[in-house]
C-alpha cells in the first residue's frame, strides 16, 4: 500500500512539473560549430533533464553488470556462511546432548564450510575429545594452545586431557600455562588446587585457595566449602609446622575465617596452654564453649580447677547459660556433674531440655542420673526412651557423611579437605536427601 501510494505522488509530482513547463514561454538559442539553434526553452530543459536521466540510467546498468560476479559470488559465500553457522549450532547441540557421532560430522561439514577458526576447532576438539578419539583430539587441542586468542582454551582442553589419561605432570603444566593467560582461571585453579592437595602441599594448597575464594563469592554453597577448605589447610599447615609461633598464626588465620571451629580453637587452646599462658588458653577456651559447645573444651578448662570440681561445674554453668547452642552446653555440664557425683546441677539442667529436642545421650544422663538416685524404674524408661531417641552431635564429613572419632582435616574416605564438622545426624541426613545422584 505504501508503495503505491508513493508511485501515485511520484506520477503526480511529475505530471505538476511537466505541466509547468509547458505553461512556460520562451526560447533559447544555441551557437555552436557555425550552426546557430533556436530552441523552446521549457523544451530544452526537458531534454537536458531526460539526458542526465538516461546517464544515470546506462551508468546504473554498467555497474549492475561489472558487479554481476562479485554480486554471485557474495550470495554463494553468504549461503556457505549460513549452512557452516547452522553447523556449527548443531554440532554443539550434539554435544551437550552427548551425541559424539553427529558431533563429529557436523564439526567435519563447518570446517568444510567455514575453514579452521576457533569455532570450528574447538567443535571438532570437543567432538573427538567426547567420541574416546584422543589422538585427534590432544591434536586439536594443540592447534588451539598455538594461536594467541584461543591458547588459552586450548590448554584447559590438554589439561583436561591429560588428567583423563592419569598424567598428573603434564595436566598441572597445562593449568599453570593456562593460569599465566588468565590469572583468574577457576578451571586452572581448582585443577592445581586438588593436584596440590594429592602432593600433600598443604602451604600451595591454601595459597590457591585464596585465589579461587573470590571466583566462588557469589555461589554460597562453593563458598561456604572453600572456606571449610581453608581452615582445613590452616589445621595441617599449623600442625606440620616446626615453630610454635608459627602454628599459633595459622591457627588464628582459621579462627577469623570461622571464629566457631572446634579443631583450630582447641589445638590453639592447647598451645597456649603448653606455652604456660594460661589466662590466652582460658579465654580461647571459654569463647569456644560459648560459640560451639564440646568436650574438648571441659578438658582443657579442667586444667584450671584441678583441686575444686563443684566451683568448675558453677563456672560451666555459667558458660553454659551463654552459649548459642545452650542444650549442646547443658549435656556436657550435666555429663561433668555426674562423674563428679555432684547431682543437683546436673537434675536441674535435665529437667531444661525439652522432651522433643532429647537425644538418646539425653537419655543415657537421665538412666545415669536415676542409677545414682536409686530409682531403677526410671532407669529402665530412659534406657527404652535412649534406644528410640535421635542420634547427637558427632564428627561428620559433610561430603560423604563418614563418621570418625574425632577431628580429622582429611577426610578418610573422601579425602576431601576441611568437610568434617561437629553437627547433628538429623542435618547430614536432610543434606543426603539433598545431595543430587
Amino acid at each position: 500500500m505504501i508503495i503505491i501510494l508513493r508511485l501515485v505522488l511520484i506520477i503526480a509530482l511529475v505530471a505538476l512539473v511537466v505541466s509547468w513547463f509547458a505553461k512556460q514561454t520562451g526560447s533559447s538559442q544555441i551557437q555552436w560549430l557555425g550552426y546557430q539553434i533556436e530552441i523552446s526553452t521549457s523544451l530544452l530543459v526537458s531534454l537536458v533533464i531526460l539526458f542526465a536521466f538516461f546517464v544515470m540510467l546506462f551508468d546504473r546498468i554498467f555497474r549492475f553488470i561489472r558487479n554481476w560476479p562479485k554480486m554471485l559470488s557474495y550470495g554463494w559465500q553468504f549461503r556457505r556462511r549460513t549452512n557452516g553457522e547452522r553447523a556449527l549450532s548443531l554440532g554443539f547441540v550434539s554435544l551437550a546432548a552427548g551425541d559424539s557421532r553427529s558431533a563429529q560430522k557436523q564439526a567435519k561439514k563447518a570446517e568444510k564450510l567455514l575453514g579452521k577458526g576457533l569455532l570450528p576447532d574447538l567443535l571438532a576438539a570437543q567432538a573427538a575429545h567426547l567420541s574416546g578419539d584422543e589422538n585427534a583430539a590432544r591434536r586439536y587441542f594443540a592447534q588451539l594452545s598455538k594461536q594467541k586468542d584461543t591458547a588459552y582454551y586450548g590448554l584447559i582442553g590438554i589439561m583436561n586431557l591429560q588428567f583423563q589419561n592419569k598424567d598428573t605432570e603434564r595436566s598441572l603444566e597445562a593449568a599453570k600455562k593456562a593460569l599465566k593467560i588468565q590469572p583468574d582461571s577457576t578451571a586452572a585453579l581448582t585443577h592445581i588446587f586438588w593436584r596440590e592437595i594429592e602432593a600433600r602441599n598443604w602451604k600451595r594448597a591454601l595459597e590457591i585457595i585464596v585465589l579461587l575464594k573470590p571466583q566462588v563469592a557469589n555461589f554460597a554453597e562453593q563458598k561456604e566449602q572453600f572456606k571449610n577448605r581453608e581452615i582445613g589447610l590452616c589445621y595441617l599447615v599449623a600442625d606440620n609446622a616446626s615453630e610454635e609461633n608459627e602454628k599459633i598464626i595459622f591457627l588464628k588465620r582459621a579462627l577469623n575465617t570461622n571464629d566457631s571451629s572446634i579443631a583450630c580453637r582447641v589445638a590453639l587452646g592447647r598451645l597456649y596452654h603448653k606455652k604456660e599462658m594460661i589466662k590466652q588458653m582460658i579465654k580461647v577456651a571459654e569463647r569456644g564453649f560459648i560459640l560451639n559447645p564440646h568436650q574438648d573444651y571441659i578438658d582443657l578448662l579442667r586444667f584450671n580447677f584441678t583441686s575444686n570440681t563443684s566451683k568448675f561445674i558453677a563456672r560451666l554453668t555459667k558458660l553454659a547459660r551463654q552459649s548459642e547452642h545452650k542444650i549442646d552446653a547443658y549435656r556436657l555440664v550435666i555429663a561433668v556433674s555426674l562423674d563428679a557425683d555432684i547431682l543437683p546441677p546436673a537434675s536441674s539442667l535435665l529437667s531444661e531440655i525439652p522432651t522433643n529436642e532429647m537425644t538418646n545421650e539425653d537419655y543415657l544422663l537421665t538412666s545415669e542420673l536415676a542409677e545414682k538416685q536409686n530409682d531403677p524404674v526410671r532407669v529402665k524408661n530412659a534406657l527404652q526412651e535412649a534406644a528410640r531417641a535421635p542420634r547427637g552431635k558427632a564428627w561428620r564429613c559433610s561430603s560423604c557423611y563418614t563418621i570418625t572419632a574425632q577431628y580429622e582435616a582429611v577426610c578418610p574416605k573422601c579425602n576431601d579437605i576441611g568437610m568434617i564438622d561437629w553437627v547433628n545426624e538429623s542435618h547430614n541426613i536432610v543434606k543426603a536427601i539433598r545431595a543430587p545422584i
